[in-house]
């Protein structure tokens, strides 16, 4: 899968957050947004882009729909996958990985679909963002996507 480790900085993420959470208070998300930060810049178009459920459940399962075009003409050999993740403002060590390890390569010209499923992190709080950049062996940028959200502690009312 081709977003496999922005599951796993998830997963991390969330493991870091019960480790330092308060344990006896229900988590949730207060917004998630999924948008596509390559507009103008990238070489593939996002044709759609979503989560279901639109507002994910913190520890219950989410699946990102990506579908994109590849311009007639263009083939993609080799390149790379970078995953960042920014978590209250603070940015976390990024991930490189090949970017034909986990998407079908050679990638030429025509549509796309892919769908990553996840486990949304529980016991976070604050804001989390995670971006998602496909770049070709050239460097040149083919794919961003974004994925913003605000966790917050619901704390019962008494």
């Amino acid at each position: 899968m081709p977003m496999r480790y922005c599951i796993v900085m998830f997963l991390l993420l969330a493991l870091l957050g019960t480790a330092l959470s308060w344990m006896t208070s229900p988590w949730a998300t207060k917004s998630t947004k999924v948008v596509d930060c390559g507009v103008g810049k990238s070489v593939f178009t996002i044709d759609a882009l979503s989560l279901d459920p639109a507002q994910p459940v913190p520890g219950e399962n989410v699946s990102l729909y990506l579908d994109y075009s590849v311009p007639a003409g263009v083939t993609v050999n080799d390149g790379e996958a970078r995953y960042a993740v920014t978590y209250n403002f603070l940015p976390l060590t990024p991930t490189v990985e090949p970017l034909c390890k986990n998407i079908p390569c050679p990638l030429s010209g025509g549509s796309y679909s892919n769908v990553t499923y996840m486990q949304w992190p529980s016991s976070l709080s604050g804001s989390l963002v995670t971006k998602i950049m496909w770049f070709d062996g050239h460097g040149v940028l083919l794919l961003c996507i974004q994925l913003s959200t605000t966790l917050q502690k619901v704390t019962p009312s008494s």
